[in-house]
């Protein structure tokens, strides 16, 4: 039996974007989805446009909430399927048949979560690659040396969000850090590796978009470790800044 993918949207004010990630969603070759799409009452046509690109697969619930990881957990609530992940609502997939792929790693019982490659594009022009985050296997203290999988191309099996619960909303940035520190590092889950890029992620994000919002992250990174007692690694930071500059490095090189 197929195993059934549900995609999460967290959406506010995103009608400039919002078309290119329902059309890249609507362009999968995978069958068995459901695309639950959360939007915190938009001001601007974001609401047009979904109606407009109206599926039987997808779900959408607008109502007000407390910011993206609020979204992301109502969403996570919502979802049906086997596996969850999550596209955000101005990213796009790299090809037509990523969730196909992901499908097939989940085809192996032993595997809880599954990650890949990402690319960072312009705002304005998702075919104009910026730098690329080329991930890893993962082993056992990956996280304490400043590594973690990119997030938006990560999928976990239902059961996984139901044992660790969802992204803990006193992190206002890395909340997904967290989740996946908490999920990946200090957990049993399984997760695979697929050496593939598998999102396109415009330019900006929260974590990345100011020197104050990179401060910020630094400290909600140690207020993580903290919350589950343990002290910063010595290598953490410097880690973060080698693993981002090897996103630049690679680029540049190929």
């Amino acid at each position: 039996m197929a195993v059934k993918i549900s995609v999460v949207t967290a959406t506010y004010n995103s009608e400039a974007t919002i078309g290119d990630t329902l059309c890249s969603l609507d362009s999968q070759t995978y069958e068995s989805i459901e695309h639950c799409v959360i939007d915190g009452e938009s001001s601007d046509k974001t609401l047009s446009v979904l109606a407009e690109c109206s599926k039987s697969y997808r779900h959408v619930i607008s109502e007000k909430d407390t910011g993206i990881y609020d979204a992301m957990n109502k969403g996570i609530t919502t979802a049906s399927g086997d596996v969850i992940g999550f596209l955000n609502s101005d990213d796009v997939y790299e090809t037509p048949d990523v969730l196909t792929q992901v499908a097939a790693a989940f085809s192996d019982p032993n595997v809880d979560l599954v990650y890949g490659n990402l690319r960072y594009v312009d705002f304005n022009d998702t075919n104009k690659v910026i730098r690329d985050w080329i991930s890893e296997p993962y082993h056992q203290g990956m996280f304490c040396g400043g590594w973690m999988p990119p997030h938006p191309t990560v999928y976990a099996r239902k059961h996984v969000f139901e044992k660790q619960g969802g992204f803990d909303q006193a992190f206002s940035i890395c909340a997904d850090w967290e989740w996946l520190y908490r999920t990946i590092e200090m957990s049993e889950h399984q997760a695979e590796f697929l050496d593939l890029y598998l999102v396109r992620m415009r330019t900006g994000g929260i974590s990345n978009s100011s020197f104050a919002n990179i401060f910020k992250s630094n400290m909600e990174a140690i207020a993580a470790f903290k919350k589950h007692g343990k002290r910063v690694p010595i290598g953490f930071f410097p880690g973060k800044l080698i693993h981002r500059g090897k996103q630049f490095f690679s680029r540049n090189i190929s």
